[in-house]
């Protein structure tokens, strides 16, 4: 695949291309006018051009597709030539980088939520889609660019599916006004006369009628095919039971009345228009809520408060269905065009409705941390002890689903060791001191990273009182900022003073840790990801013996939010000669302490796992270890830290990986 994103210097030439583009070997021709092109022209990586456009400006995006590389080449070049004479701002460049034609895709879908999110709060956002004969396309999306400025919608924006003449237009609405529906009854007459009557187009070019067009049918097919479709309608729903109103409809208003309210709710999610664009990546998705579904949950619980309404049994239902089974792990955001974290409306409802008692719990928790993990390694003690008498199934079911098959030992801090090497300073976070390996026979997670440094000729240097240190993810994903904030705080003055002031670079062992002390420290401290740092600075010192068998990979949300997945990928393939990166599978949905209070969120989450696995499959990797609890109890497959397949391949001599 190829795409170029065209820009011209007016609606007419960009349709002109269209027109020209039509019978030539193209997979997709998308147009955007300037506003459109406005609502986006601040995402990354787009070209600077963008920005200095002027507002009679249009762009097209252009996708070709072939078998080959030369047919690819050939097809790139036949879109060159029936272009020839149509005037562009700059000239056509077609790109083959996978990374950058994503990027022009997702901005071309994500103009509709980035319109949706910059409007005000409380109206909505509508998208409509209408069609054109091609070769009226340009006198078509010029009149209508005038009639949306007609009625006073000055933020719309239009795109569309140009082959075929397909023109999307995406305004904003206030249904809570008499006025401003008044203005929308005008508006939309003026649309079906302009389509219908002017252009002879079709009111509904790709999506379904719905009730917004469905008075308008017989205006566009005349009252003898409205007739016929009615008593075919009937033939089959005599009684009107399937989906009454949507398509046929003989209320003149019915566009105008049911209508949706859009209530202000928390100021993190007024912005979403509920696309559903979140979804796919949610854990709790078709469990429970997805994101979309948590958010219109808390707009309709505002909009009852508001109104003086009892909560009812959706209070209660939230409670379970919106909070205890979101995993907060924010991969919504990155599919989200407008960067919508429902995991932080979730922490702060948290927040907002933990009881006195459990809050006192959890400041003490923060207060005497060390304790807390003393009491975390005993616990798996006395569990193992119980579950070898009585067996993992029992304990599990007496525990909710706490207790995992392979649930690992108790943990313990590393040692570091006087040596000569490059000095660097590693704080082993608490998930690896509390759960220790699953198989005795393994080492503790930060002595193998210890061993590993060391083998590549680095100095550890352990921050004094580690083991009573925290970054305080695990209060801040309960809602207490407060409290994991100055866990975070007693850790950075701890990291600045054994990191000499900043001076030596900062390793961490869980992604999620590593990702908050990032966001916390702002660049104030050198802080890596422990994948992060063997790429740049162990590999080069190491010699590596792949592992032959196929090792699987497990990708958790902070590598994939913070973009560092390609590093990740890059030290596995110098680990292993087969990878298995399971589709289907995004956030594990063990969450910290989700995978051990809500368990099926973790066994859903991880649904198509087992299956997705090899037999050979030799174990699995990762970079958090309570990730880790949760894949090797629903795949069999023991998963650990990508450290100790990089110990065990980087061992001196001819070790058969």
């Amino acid at each position: 695949k190829a795409s170029a994103l065209v820009f011209f210097p007016d609606i007419r030439s960009a349709c002109e291309a269209v027109i020209r583009l039509k019978p030539q070997p193209v997979a997709a021709v998308e147009l955007l006018d300037r506003p459109a092109l406005r609502s986006v022209q601040d995402k990354a990586g787009l070209p600077p051009v963008i920005k200095t456009l002027a507002n009679e400006a249009a762009a097209l995006l252009i996708e070709v597709r072939a078998a080959t590389v030369d047919d690819l080449n050939a097809r790139i070049s036949t879109v060159h030539h029936a272009l020839d004479g149509v005037s562009t701002i700059e000239p056509m460049q077609f790109s083959t980088d996978p990374a950058t034609c994503e990027m022009y895709w997702k901005v071309r879908k994500g103009t509709f939520p980035s319109v949706g999110a910059m409007r005000k709060t409380g109206t909505t956002v509508l998208i409509e889609d209408v069609a054109f004969p091609i070769a009226s396309l340009a006198d078509a999306t010029l009149d209508l660019q005038a009639l949306l400025r007609q009625h006073g919608y000055h933020e719309a924006i239009i795109f569309g599916h140009a082959l075929e003449g397909n023109l999307h237009f995406v305004f904003t609405q206030d249904f809570g006004d008499a006025a401003e529906v008044d203005r929308y009854a005008r508006f939309m007459d003026d649309i079906c006369k302009l389509v219908v009557e002017k252009y002879d187009g079709s009111l509904k070019a790709e999506h379904g009628t719905g009730r917004n067009m469905a008075p308008f049918v017989e205006m566009e097919w005349g009252k003898e095919a409205a007739d016929l479709m009615r008593r075919i309608k009937g033939l089959f729903d005599p009684d009107s039971q399937l989906n009454p109103g949507v398509i046929l409809n003989d209320n003149p208003k019915a566009h105008l009345e049911n209508l949706k309210p859009m209530p202000a709710a928390e100021d993190i999610v007024d912005r979403c228009i509920e696309c559903g664009f979140c979804e796919p990546l949610c854990p709790s998705h078709r469990l429970t809520l997805s994101p979309r579904q948590r958010i219109v949950s808390v707009r309709e619980l505002s909009r009852r408060k508001v109104a003086g309404e009892l909560p009812g049994t959706l209070a209660e239902d939230f409670a379970y269905m919106g909070m205890d089974t979101c995993a907060g792990c924010g991969l919504c955001s990155t599919a989200c065009p407008v960067g919508i974290d429902t995991g932080d409306l979730t922490r702060r409802l948290r927040g907002r409705q933990m009881g006195d008692s459990l809050r006192s719990v959890n400041a003490w928790t923060g207060r005497n941390f060390g304790t807390l993990v003393k009491g975390s390694r005993l616990g798996l003690g006395v569990g193992h002890a119980v579950s070898g008498v009585l067996g993992d199934n029992f304990l599990a079911r007496i525990s909710g689903g706490a207790w995992k098959k392979h649930m690992p030992l108790p943990g313990k801090g590393p040692v570091a060791h006087e040596t000569t090497g490059d000095p660097v300073v590693y704080f082993p976070t608490c998930g690896g001191r509390i759960f220790g390996p699953s198989d005795r026979d393994d080492a503790q997670l930060g002595d193998v990273i210890v061993q590993l440094l060391e083998r590549a000729g680095y100095r550890a240097i352990l921050p004094e009182g580690f083991d009573q240190l925290c970054c305080g993810q695990m209060l801040a994903s309960k809602g207490m900022a407060a409290e994991a904030d100055a866990l975070s705080e007693k850790l950075e003055a701890a990291l600045f003073a054994a990191s000499d002031k900043g001076r030596l670079p900062i390793i961490m062992d869980a992604s999620t840790c590593t990702a908050r002390m990032q966001k916390q420290l702002a660049g104030r401290l050198k802080i890596y990801d422990f994948h992060e740092f063997a790429v740049d600075a162990l590999l080069p010192r190491l010699h590596i013996t792949p592992q032959q068998a196929p090792v699987a990979l497990h990708i958790n949300c902070s590598v994939r939010k913070d973009g560092s997945d390609a590093k990740l990928r890059t030290l596995l393939k110098a680990c292993a000669s087969e990878i298995i990166e399971p589709a289907g599978v995004t956030c594990c949905g063990f969450a910290g302490d989700r995978g051990f209070v809500v368990p099926e969120l973790n066994q859903h989450a991880l649904r198509h796992l087992h299956s997705a696995l090899p037999a050979n499959c030799a174990c699995g990797v990762s970079t958090n270890r309570t990730c880790e609890i949760g894949l090797t109890a629903e795949s069999g497959i023991n998963y650990q830290s990508i450290a100790y397949l990089l110990e065990k391949c980087s061992r001196p001599g001819d070790f058969p990986c």
